[in-house]
């Protein structure tokens, strides 16, 4: 009888490290395939676009063009964290106004959709700003499309 608890145990146990592995294994080719739109294949010409992130010479909101000749920002997540740096108060203002969470990675979305929209109740650089985060995600979301 002990012999076959021993074995059972083993059993669970081997199917349990079967199964972090196969998980594991998983999210290994889900990394590896990633997301094509995101890749920079190209130069992209950034005379027509707007957003003065784009005139600046900060190598964080350097943009290239995907597969797709869309405008791609070469490190997306150094121009996510620099914006939250330069229109920090943008930011917070939206949030406010639309009563949103903090913006991250995963509800940047609305802060896109309400950033131009920001009420006269603000000053103009503010106003300014939130005009600006919504420029630079529509040059965001091209890496995710």
């Amino acid at each position: 009888m002990k012999g076959t608890a021993a074995l059972e145990i083993m059993e669970v146990k081997m199917k349990k490290y079967c199964i972090i592995i196969l998980i594991v294994c998983m999210m290994l080719v889900l990394t590896a395939c990633g997301n094509p739109n995101s890749e920079v294949v190209g130069e992209y010409d950034t005379s027509k676009l707007g957003g003065d992130f784009v005139k600046s010479s900060n190598e964080a909101y350097a943009i290239g063009a995907n597969k797709d000749k869309m405008p791609v920002f070469k490190d997306t997540d150094k121009a996510f964290k620099q914006a939250l740096i330069d229109y920090a108060e943008g930011f917070k203002a939206i949030q406010k106004e639309f009563n949103l969470k903090p913006i991250n990675k995963k509800n940047w979305e609305a802060y896109k959709t309400y950033g131009w929209q920001l009420s006269a109740d603000n000053d103009e650089e503010i106003r300014k700003q939130g005009r600006e985060i919504t420029q630079f995600f529509d040059i965001y979301e091209n890496s995710f499309k």
